[in-house]
């Protein structure tokens, strides 16, 4: 079962008697084109800037970051599972909004790292009950942007895949190439690494 804040289960538990205003955060890393150096971006429902705190994907620690608001995201339902299955949700972006522009043209979000939270919000007194914890971590698979119909705002979906992906990324350099593996009799591993390495897996879904 996963671990949240005490402040963060006692406003759901009380929701039903005090209400609860619920916000999505996004958080996405992508790269610089010409250099490669990580680049932030950070999204909400809500409707203006504001700096959140927020609980760390990775470290768990506490974190603030910025958030941009009014870029019109809608976060998929996200799949509750207990096991190590890969499971992948679309997000939607306004595609008029300059900082959504910078994220998919003018970075590179390919594989670009994906954190989800959720945010508490007391109705009563407009302040949040806590760190906005985390509710899913994955990478960007593609960046693919709906044409709008005429007279119509056009989106941008970003389809991420759970971090349960990344585990296959784990390189061991006694076995990374096909050089390598040929010291192992009858080892083929790695034999066509050139010709693969540019197919689209679409993991997680059907091919």
């Amino acid at each position: 079962m996963k671990n949240v804040s005490a402040s963060f289960m006692a406003a759901l538990t009380g929701a039903r008697e005090n209400g609860l205003v619920v916000r999505s955060l996004v958080y996405v890393t992508a790269r610089e084109r010409a250099t490669g150096v990580p680049v932030s971006l950070g999204f909400w429902t809500g409707g203006e800037d504001l700096d959140i705190d927020v609980i760390d994907g990775e470290s768990g620690a506490i974190v603030t970051r910025t958030y941009l608001g009014d870029v019109n995201l809608d976060v998929q339902e996200i799949p509750r599972v207990s096991d190590m299955t890969i499971q992948t949700i679309d997000i939607r972006l306004s595609q008029i909004a300059p900082a959504v522009q910078q994220l998919v043209r003018g970075w590179d979000a390919r594989l670009a790292a994906v954190e989800v939270h959720q945010l508490l919000i007391d109705p009563a007194t407009g302040q949040a009950v806590g760190p906005a914890e985390i509710t899913f971590l994955g990478v960007v698979d593609g960046e693919p942007v709906a044409t709008p119909a005429a007279g119509e705002e056009g989106g941008i979906t970003l389809n991420v895949i759970s971090a349960a992906i990344a585990m296959l990324s784990r390189t061991n350099p006694l076995k990374s190439s096909y050089e390598g593996q040929k010291r192992r009799q009858d080892d083929q591993w790695g034999q066509y690494s050139g010709v693969v390495e540019n197919w689209d897996i679409p993991w997680g879904r059907d091919a």
